[in-house]
């Protein structure tokens, strides 16, 4: 049997780097788990589907929602999180449009977040939702863990929402395009099933 090893930032050779990366996120993330009732699951992942989300997805909007609801309006973190539900909702109504536009194409995920980014209310939202709570380097790096999380969220919406597939490249990895000057600097090439 293989002698197994607990992989840490400081432990991680350059070989390692990008489990060493993967496992210091995981270590940042912060996760709920609960168990709920299998027909509430079964409910709730119709509910997703139909929405054009992912379960997880349907699940974080419910307690941002709540969060968002219940909390005073002058809050930070609801104001931020209202911005980042009005950043996402209107990510995937402009995908919804597009595709029925029939202005799918590869670098779909890149032209939605333009389009989108053409309103100064989407702007100004995404700026709100990803803005650092000051100007230490602790809160920049924070936003800035903010800004790719959401990006990638952005991503998988836009993708789920038209049931496109991640576009693959020869060695079986996902293709990836770059932009600059945009909201987003690398986004997932995709496709659509045949």
């Amino acid at each position: 049997m293989a002698d197994t090893e607990t992989l840490t930032p400081d432990t991680a050779t350059p070989s390692r780097g990008k489990r060493a990366a993967k496992l210091e996120k995981l270590k940042q993330a912060d996760t709920i788990n609960f168990a709920v009732d299998p027909a509430v699951r079964t409910y709730l992942a119709q509910t997703a589907k139909a929405e054009g989300l992912d379960l997880s997805h349907l699940m974080q909007k419910i307690v941002e929602g709540y969060v968002i609801d219940t909390a005073p309006a002058d809050l930070a973190l609801s104001k931020r999180l209202a911005a980042k539900r009005t950043v996402i909702d209107t990510v995937q109504a402009t995908a919804t449009k597009m595709d029925a536009d029939g202005a799918f194409d590869a670098d779909f995920i890149l032209n939605v977040v333009n389009t989108a980014a053409a309103d100064a209310a989407f702007t100004t939202a995404y700026e709100t939702a990803t803005a650092a709570d000051g100007e230490s380097d602790k809160a920049v790096a924070r936003a800035r863990r903010v800004r790719t999380a959401l990006n990638q969220q952005l991503g998988r919406v836009i993708k789920r929402t038209v049931g496109a597939k991640s576009v693959r490249k020869e060695t079986g990895g996902i293709a990836r395009g770059t932009a600059t000057d945009a909201l987003i600097a690398t986004y997932t090439l995709l496709a659509k099933p045949a």
